[in-house]
């Protein structure tokens, strides 16, 4: 049974704002960190330019998967593994060999002076808060998308690493990817005509019945800690790990987990990495039944100027048709046709007037930046002392959409978005929505 969109948009804007946000209180406590602790020796130092040793922080489930890419590049050593749940630290030390640096605190890895960077892939929550923590400890970071919980503390990230001069990549991946620079190649280069309009299509939320929360925490896992800076709540194992994607207080649902990979290939497609839209304005439906909080289908419209284009997010609560088989991904209306791409396949598909044509060729004066890799970007980044190729201004832009988004929706009305000062237009309640306080002890 479905809840009607406005009594569940009026909860999910009460929930937001029982917890509004104070910019002053957030913006004078940027530069008050927690205290680091002592050094810890045990690990060997290296140089940058010969092999760069990295700390691990959030080794569970894609965290795994980047432990793997470092393990698998002979110019990177991995020195420390940082987890909040000891099942995922063992398991993490086993299959990085070696006798790496393990803490269940990720402090102590930032002041382990043996590290150059740390690879970060917590819970959404904290990667804004150890992202500023880590550049202030002089480390660089890899930073799983999406950048930041909030808007604020996105941007408090991004000048946490220029203040500190730290490389800080962020994981929307698919920018290293050849296929996406095929993409970006054929809409710059004019291949499809001006582009009017993108489209985005994702599957549905996740829905799972509620149950009431089991009255133990395993003992392997510090859940105060992996709570850290989001409000208290009652341990439930579908609320944790993998399953924080769908709850408001951790993360932003599938916007925040795929709409990021999807939205950066369209601003960088565009040329509009540094800049942000004019508008934005959301609708959805919810399972009143569902332990997760964010809608079962949503629709989200965003306007842009120079160049003038829409862009729409589409959520229909079953697999999307636009491509057949391919249940997400990207089309670009040029005047001259739609380029359709399923999203991660490296499917591309030109249609004109409804039919499916050749490919147009690319043209050969479009200058697109190369990545080795999204990992090797990074190392070399370092090294080179140049920015990456999804620097930190580049994951705050595009997280921004993604939360404004979310903002539209929990809102219920079209809001009008200041991209300089990163204000709406004369909208306090919506502006209360782009950060929050922190607990106290997690606070910075």
């Amino acid at each position: 049974m479905r809840e009607s969109l406005v009594s569940r948009q009026e909860r999910f804007a009460m929930r937001s704002n029982v917890r509004e946000f104070s910019r002053r209180a957030f913006l004078s406590r940027s530069t008050a960190l927690l205290a680091l602790p002592s050094f810890i020796p045990g690990l060997v130092s290296a140089s940058p330019a010969e092999r760069l040793v990295v700390g691990h922080v959030g080794i569970g489930g894609r965290g795994g998967s980047l432990l793997g890419m470092t393990r698998g590049n002979s110019r990177i050593e991995v020195g420390a593994l940082c987890d909040v749940d000891k099942a995922h630290l063992d398991r993490a030390r086993k299959a990085a060999g070696g006798e790496p640096q393990t803490a269940s605190d990720y402090r102590k890895l930032l002041d382990n002076k043996s590290l150059d960077g740390i690879v970060l892939a917590a819970p959404d929550h904290w990667h804004a808060t150890i992202t500023i923590a880590a550049c202030r400890a002089g480390k660089h970071v890899y930073c799983e998308k999406p950048l930041s919980h909030n808007i604020v503390e996105g941007r408090e990230a991004v000048k946490a690493a220029r203040r500190y001069d730290r490389m800080v990549q962020v994981g929307i991946h698919h920018r290293s990817s050849e296929y996406v620079r095929h993409i970006v190649r054929l809409v710059r280069g004019g291949s499809i005509g001006r582009v009017h309009a993108v489209k985005s299509w994702m599957w549905t939320n996740k829905v799972e019945k509620k149950t009431p929360p089991p009255g133990k925490i395993p003992a392997s896992l510090d859940y105060d800690f992996w709570l850290g800076p989001a409000p208290e709540a009652v341990y439930h194992p579908s609320r944790v790990h993998y399953n924080f994607r769908w709850c408001s207080d951790y993360a932003g649902g599938y916007m925040t987990d795929w709409g990021v990979h999807m939205f950066n290939v369209i601003t960088f497609a565009m040329g509009i990495d540094h800049k942000g839209p004019e508008s934005v304005e959301a609708q959805g439906t919810w399972d009143k039944n569902n332990i997760y909080d964010f809608p079962v289908s949503m629709k989200a419209r965003w306007e842009f100027k120079d160049p003038d284009f829409t862009l729409s997010w589409d959520q229909p609560g079953k697999g999307g048709d636009v491509l057949p088989g391919e249940l997400y991904g990207i089309t670009f209306y040029g005047e001259d046709g739609e380029l359709r791409t399923g999203f991660g396949t490296g499917k591309c598909r030109f249609y004109r007037d409804g039919k499916e044509a050749p490919l147009p060729r690319e043209p050969a004066s479009v200058d697109v930046p190369e990545s080795p890799g999204h990992m090797q970007n990074w190392a070399d980044s370092i090294r080179r002392r140049e920015l990456p190729i999804a620097d930190v201004e580049i994951g705050h832009r595009t997280t921004s959409l993604c939360l404004l988004g979310n903002i539209a929706l929990s809102v219920g009305r079209k809001l009008r978005w200041d991209c300089h000062s990163e204000r709406f237009f004369g909208d306090p309640q919506a502006d209360a929505l782009l950060g929050r306080e922190s607990r106290e002890r997690y606070r910075i």
